[in-house]
């Protein structure tokens, strides 16, 4: 495994990170609940191939991967960079979830993680979505404040724009961002990319699959079924929709062509895109079971050529370029 220190700070983060949002067991109805034992497997089995960042947030099953990480991180604390989220909260399902960052709610959120992870410290803190309703001064005075008191490390964002951040920095040390990042989403390109570069603020992508459909899976367009209950993945990530499935199945065909020159799976050939950028520290990737993780625990020793990404590059461009017209 290889690691890349997060913006300025002393945490040295695996270059594959693991998410755990399918682990919370809301939202994912179409693969099928997570099962808790096989998780908490997946969680171990991580740690023991050096992947050292574990991202979570309550949503994710209303604390129920946060319980899970707590369970599988025993004995094994230092081992690991834990980057939870505040500001958002599930109360029973996933059209139910809140924003809100009044510094009472962002200390009650606080002392819930922490005792369902069943640690005295989270390392990495970061806000979630903004909050328009409430003043943004009172929400990082607030984290500042249980930065100070040790309760967190590092306080981070997640869904920001440059100039939110801006505002931020004037209240509170901002050490890194979260923002969705692949080949078929390259938004953060325009302007957070280049600020984080310029600002030296660590990176974690999410979305680094795009949520599951550049593994290469996918030969058809799935269907997800309302009867097998919500899953999030048709209406978070707009490549499985009618209109855009000739446009990912184009790029998805060229990565399958790379993959297969370099005798490699079609995931590695994602994440490897992704963190061929230096300016980004990790790729976040979610895994339901061992054979998942190991997979995407392999692409970090996974390496394009100039010729592989620019190719994958023009296809890209290709697509975004259609989709500004």
């Amino acid at each position: 495994m290889k690691y890349r220190r997060l913006g300025t700070t002393d945490l040295e983060c695996s270059v594959i990170g693991l998410g755990t949002w399918g682990m919370g067991g809301v939202g994912w109805a179409r693969s099928g609940k997570a099962n808790d034992e096989v998780s908490i497997s997946v969680i171990r089995k991580a740690i023991d191939l050096g992947i050292n960042l574990i991202d979570t947030a309550q949503p994710y099953g209303m604390g129920h991967s946060e319980e899970l990480i707590g369970e599988a991180i025993k004995g094994r604390r230092e081992k690991v960079i834990l980057a939870d989220k505040v500001v958002s909260f599930r109360k029973d399902d996933f059209s139910n979830t809140i924003r809100d960052w009044r510094p009472e709610f962002i200390r009650f959120q606080l002392e819930g993680s922490l005792k369902r992870l069943d640690v005295d410290t989270i390392d990495l803190y970061q806000v979630h979505w903004p909050d328009p309703t409430h003043p943004l001064k009172d929400a990082f005075e607030e984290l500042n404040r249980i930065r100070e008191e040790g309760l967190v490390r590092y306080i981070g964002v997640s869904n920001f724009t440059t100039e939110l951040i801006e505002q931020a920095k004037e209240y509170c040390p901002i050490v890194s961002i979260q923002p969705p990042y692949c080949l078929l989403n390259r938004k953060a390109e325009a302007e957070i990319l280049p600020y984080c570069e310029k600002e030296t603020l660590g990176v974690l992508t999410y979305g680094s699959l795009g949520g599951g459909v550049l593994t290469g899976k996918y030969t058809e367009r799935p269907i997800f079924d309302p009867a097998q209950g919500r899953d999030i993945r048709s209406g978070f990530y707009p490549y499985y929709s009618e209109e855009n499935w000739e446009k990912t199945t184009r790029l998805v065909d060229c990565m399958r062509q790379i993959a297969a020159e370099k005798g490699c799976p079609v995931t590695h050939i994602a994440i490897a895109w992704v963190l061929s950028k230096p300016y980004i520290t990790t790729a976040l990737v979610g895994a339901r079971t061992i054979e998942q993780l190991e997979m995407n625990a392999a692409a970090s020793e996974i390496s394009l050529t100039e010729e592989e990404l620019a190719a994958l590059t023009a296809v890209s461009d290709e697509i975004m370029e259609e989709e500004k017209k």
